[in-house]
């Protein structure tokens, strides 16, 4: 009987999201990726939702063929309307109108890139490149191609009024997404937008090459500390952003055990145990 084929170990894969988290609190890193919690602990958020719903709709318009009118793109966002995390009928209905106001102005908006030619070769796909001992993955909204070859990702922010270079030249998912592109097309010009949905201001920045070479050492060594760190015993520490964390109860139990523990001890002591 034939030997079976040893079973290949999946290499890990970091997206800017996870990088992210890790950077902020490797402990809430922890929870999420290591630990498997998010089901129990994210819930659904208002801004979540609206942005769900105006990625589907500009995705599903550009998949398309982007012949959709305006009063078209209404009707698609009211039957892809995602309701999850609103607090009140008030709440989502203010969305709404929001979000009718947004894909009307994109309609006009994506009709002016038609007319420079410029041709939307992707929505909403996750690109991939291998850096080794991990690869970096991360979804982007939208790809563009000039007419001179040069490649654009689009960023879609539905929270965000204002944009500027400098904010787009340092944004850390832009420049992952940047390196991830540069080598799935090598030798190809490649540049990075944020698109503020809500006010239709957008920003475009562009890294050189000797840039993200230096990005991409920065990467592997995050990445190698993140895949190879030890988290089995990390201690909650309070940082500035424990207030809006789903996690903080489960922190809480930690930092009060510990000072249950302190008392305890001090009490031991001053007993001359």
């Amino acid at each position: 009987m034939p030997k079976a084929s040893p079973a290949k170990t999946r290499k890990p894969t970091l997206s800017p999201t996870r990088i992210l988290t890790y950077l902020d609190c490797a402990v809430k890193y922890k929870y999420i990726y290591q630990d498997k919690l998010g089901r129990f602990f994210l819930k659904a958020k208002p801004q979540l939702s609206f942005g769900s719903t105006l990625h589907n709709v500009l995705q599903t318009f550009h998949e398309q063929g982007a012949a959709h009118t305006p009063e078209e793109m209404v009707t698609a966002l009211e039957t892809q309307w995602i309701s999850a995390g609103y607090t009140s009928k008030e709440e989502e209905q203010k969305h709404k109108e929001t979000g009718e106001q947004i894909v009307q102005a994109y309609h006009t908006a994506h009709q002016e890139r038609v007319i420079a030619q410029v041709e939307t070769i992707a929505t909403e796909k996750t690109i991939t490149c291998d850096l080794g001992d991990f690869k970096l993955s991360g979804r982007v909204d939208r790809i563009d191609r000039h007419t001179d070859g040069t490649l654009e990702i689009i960023d879609y922010k539905s929270g965000r009024w204002e944009v500027t270079q400098e904010q787009v030249y340092r944004d850390f998912a832009m420049r992952c997404y940047q390196l991830i592109l540069s080598d799935l097309y090598p030798d190809t010009p490649i540049q990075a937008t944020i698109y503020c949905l809500r006010s239709g201001i957008s920003a475009t920045a562009m890294l050189e090459t000797e840039e993200r070479d230096l990005f991409r050492e920065e990467i592997l060594a995050l990445g190698d500390e993140i895949i190879y760190g030890d988290y089995s015993g990390l201690i909650p520490e309070p940082i500035e952003m424990c207030p809006e964390c789903e996690f903080l109860r489960l922190c809480k139990r930690y930092w009060t055990k510990e000072k249950q523990k302190e008392l305890i001890e001090e009490s031991f002591s001053e007993e001359g145990i």
